[in-house]
């Protein structure tokens, strides 16, 4: 991209909205323009334009803000031009039923991992995530299962990258992710034991197109007090069934993954 052609106001706009996307709880005023390293002003102009289109929400007068309803309008007719989205929504019900926890699907797509499915566990208390989040692949199990499984010239890419460390369990040493990555290899699935929120483990394994390139992963979370030694053998057995399952119909249909690598 061009320094002419690239428009300051829009990148400013962009990180506020990326910014939310990873705080669904919402962030204050202070709160988002210290994050954001922008003026209060500024800051506050962005996110009054954009709650007049419903792209942003505040509960009351000077309360936190948060992405509106009209993100996810978005993200939903977006995943329903997605063939992998549509042909994942029965496993992803099929897991939900099993385990009763969410269950998601992300997807690559322009080089990133993205969630554009999940399928919300019964009950209350349960992990939900927001359509359209970026996937980290040293640390989500969504986004190690599908990093294990790149050529070798990308993960070594990745591991040349900043690591982000999301919570005091992440795990940011270069050596320590490869090693992850290749225990997903030889065990055929993924664990993120919270490494991106504390409180919270995912479990996830990989989906393959017809050309046998990594095209996705389908994951179930769960809060960490239910979480076991035997319900993670149990989680990890189906997830690789039911991914190993949707592979083969991927396969059978010659479904092939423009975006993937």
């Amino acid at each position: 991209m061009t320094r002419d052609h690239y428009i300051a106001l829009v990148g400013r706009i962009v990180h506020v909205v990326e910014i939310l996307r990873d705080e669904p709880q919402g962030l204050s005023l202070h709160e988002l323009s210290s994050r954001a390293g922008y003026v209060k002003s500024s800051v506050h102009r962005i996110l009054h334009s954009l709650r007049k289109h419903g792209y942003i929400e505040q509960d009351r007068a000077g309360g936190r803000y948060r992405l509106g309803v009209q993100f996810l309008v978005l993200a939903s007719r977006l995943a329903s031009r997605s063939e992998l989205v549509q042909m994942s929504r029965p496993c992803l019900i099929e897991l939900v039923e099993r385990f009763k926890e969410s269950a998601y699907l992300a997807e690559l797509r322009g080089g990133k991992g993205v969630f554009t499915e999940v399928e919300e566990a019964p009950g209350d208390f349960r992990l939900v995530g927001p359509l359209g989040a970026e996937v980290h692949f040293h640390a989500t199990a969504a986004g190690k299962a599908m990093a294990a499984y790149f050529p070798e010239y990308r993960r070594t890419a990745i591991l040349h990258q900043q690591l982000p460390a999301l919570t005091d369990q992440t795990k940011t040493d270069p050596s320590d992710v490869a090693r992850d990555w290749e225990t997903v290899r030889v065990d055929g699935f993924a664990l993120n034991d919270q490494e991106t929120i504390l409180g919270a483990v995912f479990l996830a394994a990989p989906l393959f197109d017809s050309r046998e390139r990594v095209c996705g992963s389908l994951s179930v979370g769960l809060p960490k007090v239910r979480f076991s030694s035997q319900l993670s053998r149990e989680m990890a057995v189906h997830l690789k069934i039911v991914c190993h399952r949707l592979s083969d119909r991927l396969r059978a249909v010659g479904y092939v993954h423009v975006t993937g690598n």
